[in-house]
């Protein structure tokens, strides 16, 4: 299906709200199962479009920059003005690789893709066949053993660096009756969506610290803790210390723990760090330590000692000094 024409002017200030995004819907405030899409005559589903409708919303911040690479160019033109500069500046995706699943279903949403290659012999001149394992997300476990699947680069994980992006040949159980793959679109306006959630979340939380109300309850809706102390029309009341917002020095309370505010566990007044539990072993080696510098001072001044009365006798202990040289032989 081609995608509708997008106004970027509109978008780049701001977002979906703007029924002027896509000419190929109808106005934004009727129902989602009355919108018809005017290309094809047919009503479409929320899902048909909740993806180009997230994609073309700014988030704000920084998005994984394999996710932009993933995108086709098609695709890339519903994104706002700013994240196509970004991608504009990539370089090629990753080229695709084929494989064969050869477990799945012993780690959630992570199976075992297997990539035949061909790896040369020094010793004998020869090309011998040889393959590389990889942990590959599978984020709705749609996949089993023996598919063969099309993967791309994406770090999901500290040990999973490729995603699953086609069921290229299914094994088994037919690939309409399984979770379907998301794709590339899909993919980075889930991630979208997340964020968007988290920002208003953050959002929910800063407003029930000033006391919202409509923020608080919005909080409890979600089943999220608003805050200790926090209450409606008068904002967050506890551990906070006084006359915050106005100009303090030490002499007026801004030394830490001076005025009896609650201190973090751990802290003393004025911000030093307790002291610790004391290890047994680290408290032996101190101990010895100190014994071993005692008894080199003591080693110092016996030393000493004995070099004074040596002195006093004609003999000097330094083989440079005078006496031993008129005593000692030169050659």
């Amino acid at each position: 299906m081609t995608r509708p024409a997008i106004d970027q002017t509109s978008r780049s200030q701001g977002g979906v709200q703007n029924a002027s995004l896509y000419n190929a819907y109808n106005h934004p405030e009727l129902k989602p199962e009355l919108r018809l899409n005017k290309i094809t005559g047919t009503v479409q589903g929320p899902a048909d479009y909740e993806t180009e409708l997230i994609l073309a919303r700014p988030v704000g911040h920084s998005i994984p920059l394999q996710l932009l690479q993933h995108l086709s160019d098609e695709s890339a033109q519903l994104l706002p003005v700013e994240e196509q500069e970004v991608r504009g500046r990539l370089g090629p995706a990753p080229k695709s690789n084929t494989g064969v699943v050869v477990s799945a279903g012993k780690m959630d949403r992570t199976v075992k893709v297997r990539m035949v290659g061909k790896k040369w012999n020094n010793k004998v001149k020869k090309h011998f066949d040889t393959h590389t394992d990889y942990l590959v997300h599978d984020p709705n476990n749609s996949l089993l053993a023996g598919d063969v699947v099309v993967i791309d680069r994406l770090r999901c994980s500290k040990e999973v660096y490729h995603i699953v992006t086609k069921l290229h040949a299914p094994f088994g159980t037919p690939a309409h009756e399984r979770p379907p793959i998301p794709t590339p679109d899909q993919r980075l306006a889930n991630w979208k969506k997340e964020r968007f959630a988290k920002i208003q979340r953050r959002a929910l939380r800063r407003a029930a610290a000033r006391g919202d109300e409509k923020a608080i309850n919005e909080l409890k809706v979600l089943g999220l803790d608003p805050g200790a102390g926090v209450e409606a029309g008068e904002g967050r009341n506890e551990d906070l210390q006084e006359g915050v917002g106005k100009e303090r020095t030490p002499s007026k309370g801004a030394i830490l723990g001076s005025q009896g505010q609650k201190l973090p566990e751990g802290v003393l007044p004025g911000g030093e760090q307790a002291v610790g539990k004391i290890n047994e072993r680290a408290k032996h080696n101190k101990e010895m330590a100190m014994k071993l510098d005692a008894k080199a001072e003591d080693n110092l001044l016996e030393a000493k000692e004995k070099a004074e009365a040596l002195e006093k006798k004609g003999v000097s202990a330094d083989p440079l000094s005078g006496t031993t040289l008129e005593r000692g032989r030169l050659d």
